[in-house]
């Protein structure tokens, strides 16, 4: 465990021992024997005797712990007092004396009023001192996670038990951050940010995770991505292996990588604005509800708020994904590649202002039945692995990954006629508007010509979210955010 530094904003409490943890959560010593032991016989299934990093990380994973870090590894760091990679009976009660004497110091000094529970008011007090701001939803929220028999107030045992298993040491600042971690959310595509970062100081530290994660994920799938804008502005038949060739032949191995540049631009400010906007979005939800600390913003105000959100950012942005698109599509001719700044000098002198916002509206009419069906296929889906493969175990990270990947892909393919539509309306001038371009593709290429570059796009899907996961995890690691 990390060296035992006293964070200044704790007050300071009395000594605090194993019989006091014991008392305080009303316990024998038997009892507490018998349930150290069970809580091992758990970990262990297999009765080997000792517990290794995968039995940690099974253990962790029947218990629906974080899955977003290394925290078997983490664990067994904290329980194996001799190194040998492996922990035994003896090594595991030690760690959990000692952890729930350090649970027990915190719990005392968060517990001012001595009434043996935490109130709402003590721990907003104690985050306070400890420098954290927090709202009345997620003070609600982080309460509720923690207080089993939802009384209203956290006994020692309900900390105990909530605790026991988070390998550092136990200060108000730490404890709240693993509680960010486990109330994650996910608010969009490849957003991958824990809900409340904005409140304390490693805000930015996550968005440059997030940042660099997107900037990964992009550039490695940026073919599939120049493939798929190539096929969607083809209004005659359009084959994979001909536009393949004919990227090649214009620009080489880099042709496919042209407009990479600012789509990595873009990931930052994009994540940024759909993030801060979607927490400013749900406090407005919860206030409108008018039901104080215990208002819960729900799964429609999520899913509105995460519409809203992307909107918003889309918006922000779009003039960035217009320019994209032109240097896609841009015809060479074998002559000279205009430059950033020339291409967008020639579409405002020759188009306007007005024509860096071509294609907006199909682009946000797309966002929030895409979230829609994402957010439903995936907990289906998720329910359905449970059910009939898992049999009710919660599904691992893999499980997961599979279930976003099939819910994703479902979803882009509904909204990807609006897709098309808005490169179309980005990449060529000659359309007066949206309904137009459903008119004339439909009229000349039927219905299929809704879906042209959908196959590389779902190519992407895969690859794509991967990629984000174990660059945005590397990420925190980096930036000491784990």
């Amino acid at each position: 465990m990390a060296p035992n530094r006293r964070n200044r904003s704790e007050p300071e409490s009395p000594p605090a021992t194993l019989h006091h943890a014991l008392l305080a959560s009303n316990e024998t010593a038997e009892q507490r024997e018998a349930r150290v032991r069970k809580l091992f016989a758990f970990f262990d299934a297999p009765s080997r005797g000792y517990l290794d990093h995968a039995l940690i990380e099974t253990g962790l994973s029947s218990l629906r712990m974080p899955s977003e870090c290394d925290h078997a590894k983490d664990l067994l760091s904290a329980w194996d007092s001799n190194n040998d990679g492996r922990v035994d009976y003896e090594e595991f009660k030690r760690y959990m004396d000692e952890k729930e004497v350090e649970l027990y110091r915190i719990f005392q000094a968060i517990d001012v009023e001595h009434s043996g529970c935490i109130s709402h008011h003590e721990l907003f007090h104690a985050l306070v001192r400890a420098g954290i701001q927090i709202g009345d939803e997620e003070l609600a929220r982080f309460v509720d996670r923690v207080d089993k028999d939802h009384n209203g107030v956290i006994t020692f045992g309900e900390w105990r038990d909530f605790l026991l298993l988070y390998p550092h040491e136990a200060t108000i600042e730490n404890i709240y951050h693993y509680l960010e971690r486990v109330c994650l959310v996910d608010i969009g595509q490849q957003t991958v940010i824990p809900g409340g970062i904005s409140k304390h100081i490693h805000a930015s530290s996550y968005l440059i995770a997030g940042g660099v994660a997107g900037a990964a994920s992009r550039t490695t799938t940026a073919p599939l991505d120049r493939l798929k804008v190539m096929l969607q502005v083809q209004t005659t038949q359009a084959h994979i292996i001909p536009a393949v060739k004919n990227i090649w032949k214009e620009g080489g191995f880099s042709g496919f990588f042209r407009g990479n540049g600012l789509n990595v631009l873009k990931v930052a400010p994009e994540s940024a604005i759909r993030f801060y906007t979607y927490e400013m979005l749900k406090t407005f939800i919860v206030n409108a509800k008018g039901e104080g600390a215990k208002a819960d913003v729900g799964t429609m105000g999520r899913l509105a708020a995460g519409g809203m959100a992307g909107a918003v950012a889309q918006t922000a942005i779009y003039p960035l994904d217009l320019v994209k698109t032109r240097i896609q599509t841009y015809a060479c001719g074998g002559g000279r590649f205009p430059s950033l700044g020339t291409l967008s000098k020639d579409i405002w002198v020759q188009e306007g202002p007005r024509a860096f916002y071509k294609g907006l509206i199909p682009s946000v009419l797309g966002i929030i039945p895409y979230a829609g069906i994402d957010l439903a296929a995936y907990e289906t889906l998720k329910d359905m692995s449970k059910k009939y493969i898992l049999h009710d175990e919660e599904p691992g990270p893999l499980i997961q990954l599979g279930c976003g990947t099939v819910s994703g892909a479902l979803g882009a393919t509904f909204v990807y006629p609006l897709q098309v539509v808005r490169t179309r309306m980005q990449a060529q001038r000659a359309y007066m508007g949206m309904a137009e371009v459903f008119r004339r593709t439909f009229k000349h290429e039927g219905f299929r010509g809704f879906y042209k570059g959908l196959f590389p796009n779902l190519l992407k899907v895969v690859p794509s979210a991967s990629i984000t996961y174990l660059v945005y995890e590397n990420m925190k690691k980096g930036l000491d955010l784990d």
